[in-house]
């Protein structure tokens, strides 16, 4: 094998394991709000909610059905959609949900809790053209009922902000039965990723960003001494 191409190989390699972002959505920053409520990500990207005070939720909704579970709008008849539960953050420890995006298609969401979502707690990730954030917050205010999903999918955990699992447990939101945990990958539009909700779990775990990059350094070194042996 000749030496340019083990180091374009390997450069290809330690460039595909860093190529994901994790997008960091705080959770009742200013009381109730997602700060930012708006953020774009690429397929592959994760979306890190953390809570950090009162108690709130992340529930996806269809665009023109703000306050309403997706699964029972129009759009979304049949299928779950995200729903982290309502969370909230306790003594030294911010709860977090992690979804990881394999579509770039438009999740609105809200906050299921009291009349959080009429009060301005809702926003997007990757709103689609002639969309805005703006027009979905006013028509929540003119919701007459907030209401949350009936499926919880996913799992909170405890660690670090722009930690992701290194193990996802992928559990698609499209599912028709509500009670599945998994259905067929061509049918996922996003996935949950899920880790243990124990904080000593959580307070060993280490970024799999990091774990990456180190692995990529490590391959770049050996390719080096390689081409070394053909010089």
């Amino acid at each position: 094998m000749k030496p340019a191409y083990i180091l374009a190989l390997g450069l290809s390699l330690v460039t595909s394991t860093m190529a994901y972002q994790v997008h960091n959505i705080s959770v009742g920053q200013g009381a109730l709000d997602y700060s930012p409520n708006t953020v774009t990500a690429s397929v592959g990207d994760y979306v890190q909610f953390t809570f950090l005070t009162g108690t709130h939720g992340v529930a996806q909704a269809s665009y023109d059905s703000p306050c309403t579970p997706y699964s029972d709008s129009t759009e979304g008849a049949g299928k779950n959609g995200i729903y982290s539960g309502l969370i909230a953050p306790y003594t030294n420890y911010s709860p977090t949900y992690t979804i990881r995006i394999n579509s770039t298609d438009p999740i609105w969401f809200y906050c299921p809790e009291a009349y959080h979502c009429q009060s301005g707690m809702v926003g997007a990730i990757n709103p689609g053209n002639g969309q805005s954030v703006s027009d979905f917050t006013n028509l929540a205010a003119q919701q007459s009922h907030n209401s949350a999903p009936a499926v919880v999918l996913g799992n909170t955990t405890i660690g670090a902000i722009g930690d992701v699992p290194t193990s996802p447990s992928n559990v698609s939101v499209t599912s028709v039965a509500s009670t599945s945990t998994s259905v067929a990958a061509s049918a996922s539009i996003i996935t949950i990723s899920a880790t243990s909700s124990s904080a000593a779990a959580a307070s060993s775990s280490v970024s799999a960003a990091n774990v990456n990059v180190a692995s990529g350094a490590i391959l770049i070194t050996a390719l080096a001494a390689g081409l070394r042996l053909f010089a």
